[in-house]
């Protein structure tokens, strides 16, 4: 006789819980600490009882005999409880799909609606061992940070200014005025055909004030340390907030901020001789902001997105006529796919920059810039903070890459002085991370000259430095060390595996082409100018 496999599997089960109810009894009686079964109750009763209970489980929600077993275990009573946990679902408004999907949390005492909304960081690994309560806050915050929609989260900005000022403060018509510029500004946005309109400080000057800083820095579009930077730039009636001064009473010239550098990148900064160049002095009304809650660059399934920024960055008539633009996410750049910014001055009088306060993430996308100096930067201090893969960043002019993280870099090339090689010189690549400069497969084209990297650590994997690149590599311990492994890493030091100079030759770099100590190492080889091709140096 062939046996019916659903009747093999519920007699299976009903044995293992009639099983697990023998030892819950024998529990009870040594114990006491379980109820007895209620006097009287006819077996037949109880046996159909779990039959019909295992017939929902396996019918109705589709799980196996582990799952009945272990779910049944944690419930803390056995196959009445799972069945209890049911009925409570679907009395409370869940569906029989619901409770399939979210069983796992529902016997750890999640409510339905946390597990709905929640589940899958409830789940993460490292919230095991946590209370219900401290897995749940913690599930907030990671979902929070990945699903929060800009109207929400500038509705808790306004909560947190609004509770900083307190309960006595009376909404101005300047504070007003202020949330509605903050609420137009901090929405999703996606670039591919026209670049929306940028506020610069004469938008600001009518009627907005620090409440518009405030708002920006609760909201987190400041980055992590911005609201330690707002206080130290503009003082006590910032950080008193009693003052609605107008904001731009409270500006001037760039070079007038590059001493609060450290406080927001936390130490970095500029050297007294770097601080003095004419190049940082840029005219604050010359800035021009774009922002959003999330940038997204480029759109899926189509060639190449196209947009033009002539108008934004014209031709500067006279040094305190140069201009910047920020293409500024509150929260993250990513994109969709290639993008092209074209603007017909490539004059070096401009830059160009694509900054988030929280992650870059380019992947599998180019982005080209015809002007001529691009910057992209991160305000991130974790390890995700900037991630270029599979990626060509090209610029007309210099490139500067920036994060208060992590630079990760994977299959990437970065080309410079692609524009108007006829009257200017070869360009730049800087790259700066406060932690970690993490790069693999990257090469460079071009008019190089110079390639700046600094970090803590810098680690570098089948990277080719061009014939014409004088490199400076700055790390924590200024220590240099090569590796055979890829995942070989000296924390503070400048990390070399499989790293080509083609002006040293065609071979990976070892330890023997380079002399010094530690904090001042050299290659041995130089530049026609007697210049070492690469440098390492000391923090």
């Amino acid at each position: 006789m062939k046996l019916n496999p659903i009747f093999f599997t519920l007699t299976v089960c009903l044995l293992q819980f009639t099983l697990y109810s023998q030892e819950d009894a024998a529990a009870a009686s040594s114990t006491g600490s379980v109820a007895a079964p209620s006097k009287g109750a006819p077996k037949a009763a109880q046996a159909n009882h779990k039959l019909r209970t295992l017939h929902i489980a396996i019918h109705k929600l589709g799980l196996s005999h582990s799952d009945i077993k272990s779910l049944s275990h944690n419930s803390g009573s056995g196959l009445d409880g799972f069945h209890e946990l049911y009925k409570k679902t679907l009395k409370e408004g869940g569906t029989i799909k619901e409770f399939q999907e979210h069983h796992d949390l529902l016997v750890k005492d999640h409510t339905l609606e946390d597990a709905v909304i929640y589940g899958e960081f409830l789940r993460d690994p490292q919230h095991e061992g946590k209370s219900t309560a401290e897995a749940l806050e913690a599930a907030k915050e990671q979902h929070a940070d990945t699903y929060a929609l800009p109207n929400l989260l500038i509705s808790d900005a306004l909560s947190t200014t609004l509770g900083i000022y307190g309960t006595d403060y009376q909404r101005t018509e300047q504070f007003e005025s202020a949330l509605t510029l903050a609420t137009t500004l901090l929405t999703d946005k996606s670039l591919t055909t026209s670049l929306p309109t940028p506020i610069t400080l004469n938008t600001l000057s009518s009627g907005h004030n620090l409440a518009f800083i405030r708002l920006l820095s609760a909201y987190g579009a400041l980055g992590s340390n911005g609201e330690n930077l707002a206080t130290e730039v503009l003082g006590s009636a910032y950080s008193g907030y009693s003052d609605e001064s107008e904001l731009s009473r409270s500006l001037g010239s760039s070079t007038d901020y590059l001493s609060f550098l450290s406080t927001l990148t936390g130490g970095r900064t500029f050297s007294e001789e770097d601080a003095s160049l004419k190049s940082l002095d840029v005219q604050l009304n010359q800035v021009q902001l774009v922002g959003a809650s999330t940038f997204t660059l480029g759109a899926a399934n189509t060639d190449e997105s196209e947009v033009d920024v002539y108008s934004r960055l014209k031709e500067a008539e006279t040094k305190s006529d140069r201009k910047v633009l920020i293409i500024g996410a509150a929260k993250d750049i990513k994109s969709a796919g290639d993008i092209t910014f074209t603007n017909q001055n490539n004059a070096e009088d401009h830059a160009l920059v694509l900054g988030a306060a929280d992650d870059i993430m380019i992947d599998g996308s180019n982005i080209e810039y015809t002007g001529s100096n691009l910057a992209i930067g991160s305000g991130d201090t974790g390890e995700d903070s900037m991630h270029l893969v599979n990626t060509e960043i090209k610029t007309g002019g210099n490139l500067a890459l920036g994060s208060l993280g992590t630079i990760n870099i994977s299959t990437a090339k970065f080309s410079v002085g692609t524009a108007n090689s006829l009257t200017s010189d070869p360009d730049n690549v800087y790259i700066y991370a406060n932690d970690l400069i993490d790069a693999n497969n990257l090469a460079f084209a071009g008019r190089v000259d110079d390639i700046y990297m600094e970090s803590r650590t810098i680690h570098l994997k089948n990277t080719v430095f061009p014939s014409t690149a004088d490199v400076m590599l700055r790390s924590q311990l200024g220590s240099l060390h090569i590796s055979e492994s890829a995942t070989d890493i000296v924390s503070g030091g400048v990390n070399f595996h499989k790293v080509k100079h083609l002006g040293i030759g065609s071979n990976d770099l070892i330890r023997s082409d380079f002399s010094g100590v530690d904090g001042h190492i050299n290659s041995n080889a130089a530049l026609p100018n007697g210049t070492p091709f690469i440098k390492v140096r000391k923090q």
